[in-house]
């Protein structure tokens, strides 16, 4: 009796069970799983420019939707509107050096006193699609706490002697709760970094990838291909409405 009560005693914890963020449905065009979430929904609410959407349930579910719904208010760049879009970053985001990082470049351009000659489409300097590329990968998750979500997108951005190109890249997110997903860090990982190892790697980009022929951000097998060369494809998930 005392062996098996030693025994009991000293049994190993079970296992956390992994946070699975989403039930999954078949296979993708690309072979990746499809989620259910779905890029645009998550929130109950809207932020102050009445299209992002905020007020989500705290599930790692919703922190995948945040994360697509927050990634044009860090990527996008419209010179006529920046002010607007850099209230509404603040809205659903808690303070912190990476504020200035994300915010660097709309800031310059808007402090001009005339448009770039390469801006497009009156005014966007880039512009980011995320159901272009519609991917993303939960790193880390705990429900009503914290999460780190990377989203691959896709966009359009300026170019200074020709017209604009499409590019894709990974946005990383880190997300806080209280009371509503908050972002309290965010930024494009440089190749060979990771997050402070909050990542596996950087997510797949288009950087050193010919694209100079493309003009919309259309993702295509030998893209993907290329795109994952160096990179995991461990835990990459389809967004339910993204474009293929």
């Amino acid at each position: 009796m005392i062996a098996v009560a030693a025994i009991l005693i000293n049994r190993p914890a079970p296992a956390a069970p992994s946070q699975d963020p989403s039930p999954l449905q078949a296979t993708g065009k690309f072979g990746f799983p499809v989620s259910d979430v779905k890029i645009g929904d998550g929130g109950t609410k809207k932020a102050s420019d009445d299209k992002t959407p905020t007020g989500y349930s705290g599930t790692c579910e919703s922190a995948a939707q945040a994360a697509a719904n927050y990634t044009r208010l860090i990527k996008d760049v419209h010179l006529t509107t920046w002010a607007q879009q850099k209230k509404t970053l603040m809205e659903v985001s808690q303070p912190g050096r990476w504020v200035e990082k994300v915010t660097f470049e709309g800031n310059l351009l808007t402090d001009a006193k005339d448009l770039p000659a390469s801006a497009f489409d009156g005014g966007w300097y880039t512009r980011t699609d995320v159901a272009a590329g519609g991917m993303y990968r939960v790193a880390s998750c705990e429900e009503k706490k914290r999460a780190v979500v990377q989203v691959f997108t896709g966009g359009i951005g300026a170019s200074a002697s020709e017209e604009p190109s499409s590019f894709f890249q990974t946005v990383t997110f880190e997300l806080v709760w209280g009371g509503d997903w908050k972002i309290s860090d965010a930024g494009t990982v440089p190749v060979g970094q990771d997050f402070g190892g909050r990542v596996k790697d950087g997510g797949p980009m288009s950087v050193g990838t010919n694209m100079d022929a493309e003009s919309a951000p259309v993702l295509r097998d030998d893209l993907v291909n290329a795109f994952f060369k160096n990179k995991s494809r461990e835990g990459w998930v389809e967004y339910a409405n993204a474009k293929r």
